[in-house]
């Protein structure tokens, strides 16, 4: 790799860890303690959640752990009326898993606090530096979707 290439990526990446570290700290002061008893996974299911209804398995899949692992942490969502789990009408052997009445509340907070970054960093940016940075994570993403694919 060409040294020049290789300082700038790795400015990029201590940029990159460091906006990260500002963007924890602002969620965690904004964040409610009624969803600091939430583990990463969790979390991560919650998220996965807010973009559509996955089956058991599928979770189970993402995070390379077995069906009963991920069964595991589902139930302890469902205690906590994060989640809730039903039976597919269409195939009676596998489960869905949706977002519960806790699992919405928890999103919203998380957009509160995806708003709030926007407005507190990025709304500071022009316009036209948005479009630029947009354009560069898009590719950057389909380089790294294409290389993850791959491998």
């Amino acid at each position: 790799m060409n040294q020049d290439i290789q300082k700038i990526c790795l400015k990029i990446v201590d940029y990159s860890n460091a906006l990260s570290s500002f963007f924890l700290e602002d969620f965690k002061k904004l964040h409610d303690n009624e969803f600091s008893n939430l583990s990463t996974k969790q979390k991560i299911i919650l998220e996965l959640l807010r973009v559509q209804n996955r089956t058991v398995n599928e979770i189970s899949q993402y995070f390379s752990i077995t069906a009963s692992a991920a069964s595991q942490l589902i139930s302890k969502l469902e205690k906590g009326k994060y989640v809730k789990r039903e039976i597919n009408s269409e195939n009676r052997r596998e489960i869905i898993v949706q977002l519960g009445e806790k699992g919405i509340e928890y999103n919203k907070m998380v957009d509160h606090n995806q708003l709030y970054i926007i407005d507190k960093y990025y709304a500071k940016l022009p316009k036209e530096d948005l479009e630029k940075l947009l354009d560069l994570h898009e590719k950057l993403y389909k380089i790294a979707s294409e290389t993850h694919q791959k491998d």
